[in-house]
């Protein structure tokens, strides 16, 4: 797949971009309000999460690297004790902010990465683990610096050879840390960090002490989720009578409600089969896939607790926003028109021929977008069965990401677009409307 801000840049390109009379027309987003408590009303969805027929695992297998990438078993966790910490290979990314669960694909060549080769090769010498920290900007937009929370990644699969001695692998975001110190290898190819495990802190039931013995005949799994959730409140407002806390104050920090809470904001933008049910898991799926800013996104990778990562991506996904180009702040889509391609989450993480690596939202319907006056290609084609078309900005003309046909008319959705969150902006709707 092609296109990156360097290439967008330069006023040749983007003279090849034609504006789509159908789809990336500059509609007025919002309707008019209907009464005065309603400021905005989003304009209707153009596709249904119900009637996708494409298979959400398909983009997290990254087939287009190839199928002769070599499996590599076993997994390495790092120990969390206090006081504990190691030396890492480190691989900064700009506009990439990597989570555990998260897969890292990337493809390397001596020619034009050789010290993130150097990199990979020392981390396959070692446990198959290197470390993954965003390069974030200061005020000025150009001066760079490291996040102070990163992931670590292990390596799974590998294919090294071929022209320019290139290497493609896939690796997985496995636990959160904190960036201690750096420094150059032995040899000056790329940064080591010394970094310390972040641990993951599993509260305990805060009501356990004020449970009545009498009703633990009834504290029993129950395989219905709906119908567990159920009598757990039964059970939590019988013991909360001895609390000096009413039952909905422990509710706000209970695991459980939590999911059940984000799994209906979520209901919303991918199928309910796709959102994971453990707390912790939940946590991260949500937090890869929140359309926010680089040192937004850092910031559960600093909470330590699922249930605090939870209030807060609860807080953030039920406050109305818009995504906005990041350049011009055009309007370009509505949080609602977000939704799940992949059952990674709402965004994945995609590398292009040339390795540059793009964090993508995939999005139902936008605004403001012109396309480049050529037909779509399946080359390197990050979801298969679709083909891609460079899509740009129509204010700014930088670019913005792709809009991805489907190649059989059967398949839906038929159509939908893939944007780079470095291209966007995520703003509320207080912010763009305030009331007057």
């Amino acid at each position: 797949m092609e296109g990156d801000d360097d290439r967008s840049s330069d006023d040749s390109w983007s003279a090849d971009f034609e504006v789509d009379p159908v789809e990336a027309q500059l509609d007025e987003f919002w309707e008019p309000a209907r009464d005065e408590s309603e400021t905005t009303a989003p304009l209707s969805n153009a596709f249904d999460v119900s009637e996708q027929t494409f298979d959400p695992t398909l983009p997290m297998q990254h087939s287009y690297l190839g199928t002769d990438l070599t499996v590599l078993h076993g997994r390495t966790l790092l120990d969390d004790d206090e006081g504990s910490s190691y030396w890492l290979p480190l691989l900064p990314q700009i506009d990439v902010v990597l989570v555990p669960g998260q897969t890292l694909p990337l493809s390397v060549s001596n020619s034009e990465h050789q010290h993130t080769l150097q990199m990979i090769k020392r981390a396959l010498d070692g446990n198959k683990i290197f470390a993954t920290i965003c390069m974030l900007r200061h005020e000025n937009m150009t001066d760079l610096y490291y996040a102070d929370v990163g992931t670590t990644a292990e390596i799974y699969e590998v294919h090294s050879g071929g022209e320019n001695n290139s290497m493609k692998i896939k690796a997985i975001g496995r636990q959160r840390f904190q960036l201690l110190e750096t420094k150059p290898d032995s040899e000056g190819f790329f940064p080591l960090a010394r970094v310390k495990v972040l641990p993951e802190i599993t509260l305990p039931n805060p009501m356990s002490e004020n449970a009545f013995q009498c009703l633990d005949r009834y504290r029993t799994n129950v395989n219905d989720e709906e119908k567990a959730l159920k009598r757990r409140h039964s059970l939590r407002s019988s013991d909360s009578l001895t609390s000096a806390w009413p039952l909905w104050i422990y509710e706000q920090y209970d695991p459980q409600v939590l999911v059940k809470r984000m799994k209906r904001v979520l209901s919303t933008y991918t199928a309910a089969s796709q959102i994971p049910s453990d707390p912790i898991e939940l946590s991260f799926w949500v937090a890869r896939s929140l359309p926010v800013s680089d040192a937004v996104r850092l910031i559960p990778l600093r909470m330590n607790s699922a249930i605090q990562r939870l209030r807060w991506e609860l807080n953030t996904l039920e406050k109305p926003s818009i995504l906005c180009c990041r350049n011009c702040n055009q309007t370009i889509a509505n949080q609602q028109d977000v939704f799940s391609m992949s059952a990674e989450g709402l965004q994945g993480t995609y590398v292009n021929p040339h390795g540059f690596v793009h964090d993508t939202i995939t999005i139902r319907k936008a605004n403001g977008i012109v396309l480049q006056n050529q037909p779509p290609s399946t080359e390197f084609s990050w979801f298969p069965g679709y083909g891609w078309t460079i899509a740009a900005c129509s204010q700014c003309q930088r670019h913005i990401g792709w809009r991805f046909t489907a190649t059989d008319s059967q398949t839906r959705p038929s159509k939908f677009w893939g944007l780079c969150r470095r291209s966007l902006n995520s703003k509320s709707v207080k912010e763009l409307f305030p009331k007057e």
